[in-house]
């Protein structure tokens, strides 16, 4: 009888003990969330088109600054007149867009709180994050403001889920709409990221992005100077390497950009960049997946000189570059179709016609998240060359053509996209 006892002590005591370590092993946020939350806002905006408030909007952000600058993202922002931001102690106050880039998906904003003091949060560094480390975000999921969700990094450098100027990083933290533009806080209490989108635009699917910080500060300081991002622009389309790549190319390692278009007269083509050359390494950074060129590269301004170490015929060289300018690589651009379906085109220039051997169709400069183009799987750099049932020569021929879209319904789309080639998508119209 005894030893039963002893035995049924142990094994309750070893259950407790147990229990114990499963719940030291995850840390307590609570003294972290009450360090963040102050310094968290939402943001609700009017989107105006013709003069008129067409839909009501909104998301997160967070205060870099006491003197009232707040990050968010630009899909939160875009085409409101004057956002409100709401702080956490209920107050509310207009806020001045600074500056915003799409391509980013950064949008810097300002308030006057007047005598109030606000709190700032501190930018840590994704440098030091790991894969595997706790993170925090913060924000307004459907509206709930002040929610709090964790989780840990699940990948770094996701280039291929967004724009192709953002490593993302990769969460299985909670994040619905409303989330976006709030902090990704790691547990030093820095900001590690800005939550910006979801996997499934539907519900929260364990698979979360959100824009390195140190990518978005850069950002915030050219908006806080010049009010837009002066990004250099290598005049280059590239793809990925693979094992059969490497070993057609001459390459040690399964890493760089594969360069398969040289646009005329651009810095590329200027410094002798030919197709076939494969980028290795970016001023010494070296390129290990394709998305890692225009990452490094449009953290650059115009006129920068950066070197490049490429692979040609399989001998490695070093090229000086002189970057010329993203905003320009275009010409004027019309923002035509983008309450309709959520898209801005441009015209085709020449240098762009040389380069892609397409002499028709207008090319997508801008597309907004969650917006029916988006939806249909449409994308910046997509060249147009029929909507609906019209042939799209130019601007004139894409504004007849959204002028004759049905109000409802399905239409089909035929586009041209590199790597891809031709293909019909299909916009569904509310």
């Amino acid at each position: 009888m005894l030893k039963r006892l002893l035995s049924v002590t142990l094994i309750a005591w070893l259950v407790v003990l147990s229990g114990c370590a499963q719940a030291d092993s995850f840390p307590d946020f609570t003294k972290l969330v009450d360090k963040v939350q102050p310094s968290v806002v939402s943001v609700k905006i009017e989107v105006k088109r013709w003069g008129r408030v067409v839909g009501r909007g909104g998301g997160s952000g967070f205060i870099v600054d006491e003197s009232g600058y707040i990050l968010t993202n630009h899909h939160v922002v875009d085409g409101a007149e004057t956002p409100v931001v709401k702080l956490y102690n209920g107050r509310e106050f207009d806020a001045k867009v600074v500056g915003s880039d799409a391509n980013t998906d950064v949008a810097l904003l300002k308030i006057d709180a007047g005598d109030l003091e606000l709190s700032a949060l501190e930018l840590g560094t994704t440098k030091d994050l790991k894969v595997g480390q706790w993170v925090l975000a913060f924000g307004a999921p459907f509206n709930l403001e002040q929610t709090v969700t964790a989780g840990i990094v699940s990948a770094k450098g996701r280039g291929e889920v967004g724009s192709q100027y953002v490593p993302f990083i990769q969460t299985d933290v909670a994040i619905n709409r409303g989330n976006s533009g709030g902090p990704l806080i790691n547990l030093d209490g820095e900001v590690v990221g800005i939550n910006s989108m979801i996997f499934n635009p539907m519900i929260s699917s364990g698979l979360s992005f959100s824009i390195p910080i140190d990518l978005a500060d850069n950002v915030r300081q050219q908006l806080l100077k010049d009010g837009k991002v002066n990004r250099g622009f290598l005049g280059v389309t590239f793809g990925p390497i693979d094992q059969d790549k490497a070993d057609a190319f001459g390459l040690t390692d399964v890493s760089g950009a594969l360069v398969t278009r040289v646009l005329a007269e651009m810095a590329a083509d200027k410094a002798g960049i030919k197709v076939g050359d494969v980028v290795i390494a970016v001023d010494g950074k070296r390129v290990r997946k394709s998305q890692d060129l225009p990452f490094y590269i449009g953290q650059m301004p115009a006129g920068e000189e950066v070197e490049l170490t490429i692979v040609r015929n399989g001998d490695e060289e070093t090229i000086e570059v002189t970057l010329s300018d993203a905003n320009g690589q275009f010409t004027a651009s019309s923002d035509t179709g983008k309450q309709e379906l959520g898209i801005a085109v441009t015209a085709l220039n020449p240098d762009l016609k040389e380069a892609t051997g397409i002499d028709k169709g207008v090319i997508i400069r801008d597309v907004e998240r969650d917006s029916p183009a988006a939806r249909a799987g449409l994308s910046q750099g997509d060249i147009i060359q029929k909507l609906h049932r019209t042939v799209i020569r130019n601007p004139e021929d894409f504004q007849k053509a959204v002028a004759s879209l049905p109000e409802k319904g399905k239409v089909a789309v035929l586009i041209v996209r590199q790597g891809v080639g031709s293909d019909f998508l299909v916009i569904e119209l509310e």
